[in-house]
């Protein structure tokens, strides 16, 4: 899929998704049904009228592992294997004169909180903040595209707020210019196309492009125009564009904002991005990511998993799939075991692989990674505490400055069948159970 608005459709089409048709309030009563749709339907939702914006409001396009696989083209079970086995076969963009995301360019009387809908997300939020938005920068000297999710505050005027610093790459980028003394043009991409969105939130080498990772990964390249106001080309096909500057030697208070750990980052000064125009479809669609939702955690557990898989994948030849249930300071990987020593090997390569996960657990491969209390019920039913959990003291995950003392130290558990025990663990079939149809069976009131 090629755009935002292709996935949007597919979803539709699938019965995946919802619509709210009654008037929300930006402030907090968007969140509020958002939650509630995740933690019940859990479909992608779209609202049309949001109040104090013309916009319609998407979100949770992302919230399904199937999805990410369908925009990419490849079946969900080869999702992995796919995304590194295209990850070393760059593809260039396309360059093209115009495209639906400039149909409306608004680069005069520019004011951030009319033109872009106004979300507060939670209680003690600073304020309006974009959620949804991949930011595109190029490299001072090497001219190398990087592209990242951040935090964004709605600030007034043209003033935005952004979160980013090494060895963020984009803090890197800013870094290098501000050296010099100059603004780094930047853009905020909304309603980007579905490579773009992964390839933002993944462990892209630094010197890797990763416009051409994107391209790679969708099965086709990106489609890019030049901006109307900075020297940067911009995906033709997106809902939404800001164009901007991060300046220089500006810092300000930014926060607190209710980040995806589900707690409140505290005030930091963060740097300062001056909108210089602002590029949309005439009907554009923009997207908001509640941070610790679902889409937002499938978004960022998709690429822990690859790097996972391909840290595991020399030393287990037969991984079945990686998950991260729950959260994404963990994973857990489920493995056809052929000697006893496999267990431990994908232990101790998926604590090293991503430096955020401080829990690994490995289970066979009739246990459903992705379902967190079929995990549970391996580790209970199949771990051997004495020997099968490991604990490395003092290692650091999670390193966000006020709480990385609680994130240090590593556990691994192995939830596998003792080979020689193989055939008295296996698991109860029930006969004709994937055929039934319960609907078929329910008496109908009346």
């Amino acid at each position: 899929m090629n755009s935002f608005r292709e996935l949007w459709t597919w979803l539709e089409g699938r019965g995946e998704s919802s619509r709210v048709t009654r008037e929300v309030d930006p402030r907090y009563e968007l969140t509020a049904v958002i939650r509630c749709m995740q933690r019940g339907l859990n479909h992608a939702l779209i609202f049309s009228r949001v109040r104090g914006t013309d916009l319609r409001v998407a979100t949770n396009l992302f919230g399904f592992r199937h999805a990410v696989a369908a925009a990419l083209g490849v079946e969900e079970a080869d999702l992995l294997r796919a995304l590194v086995e295209k990850e070393g076969k760059p593809c260039p963009v396309r360059r093209v004169p115009r495209g639906p995301v400039q149909e409306r360019v608004i680069d005069k009387s520019i004011d951030v909180t009319r033109d872009i809908p106004p979300i507060v997300f939670s209680e003690k939020d600073a304020g309006a903040y974009i959620t949804a938005g991949v930011l595109l920068a190029r490299h001072p000297a090497t001219g190398v595209y990087n592209a990242s999710w951040n935090r964004v505050q709605i600030v007034g005027g043209t003033k935005l707020r952004v979160r980013m610093m090494p060895p963020q790459h984009l803090g890197r980028y800013h870094a290098e210019a501000e050296s010099r003394n100059q603004p780094l043009p930047c853009a905020i991409v909304i309603g980007a196309p579905p490579g773009l969105m992964l390839s933002a939130a993944s462990k892209v080498p630094y010197e890797a492009d990763e416009l051409e990772v994107a391209g790679a990964w969708q099965g086709t390249p990106l489609e890019m125009v030049p901006c109307q106001t900075i020297s940067l080309d911009v995906p033709a096909n997106a809902e939404m564009v800001i164009e901007g500057e991060v300046l220089p030697g500006v810092r300000e208070e930014e926060g607190p904002f209710g980040e995806f750990t589900d707690s409140y980052v505290p005030v930091m000064r963060n740097h300062v991005m001056r909108v210089t125009a602002i590029t949309r479809r005439q009907d554009a669609i923009y997207h908001a990511i509640l941070a610790g939702g679902t889409e937002d955690l499938n978004l960022v557990g998709v690429p822990i998993q690859v790097e996972v898989y391909k840290k595991i994948a020399p030393f287990v030849p037969h991984v079945k799939d990686i998950a991260t249930p729950g959260y994404v300071f963990g994973c857990v990987i489920s493995i056809r075991k052929e000697n006893e020593d496999q267990p431990k090997n994908a232990v101790l390569a998926a604590l090293a692989a991503y430096s955020w996960i401080k829990v690994a657990v490995v289970v066979d491969d009739d246990v459903n990674p992705f379902d967190a209390a079929d995990v549970l019920w391996a580790v209970q039913t199949r771990c051997t505490p004495e020997t099968g959990i490991y604990v490395i003291p003092r290692i650091p995950s999670y390193t966000r400055e006020d709480i990385r003392d609680i994130h240090r130290g590593k556990v691994g558990i192995d939830a596998t069948i003792p080979l020689t025990k193989k055939d008295m663990f296996a698991r109860r079939l029930f006969p004709g159970e994937k055929q039934i149809r319960l609907e078929d069976y329910l008496a109908k009131e009346g």
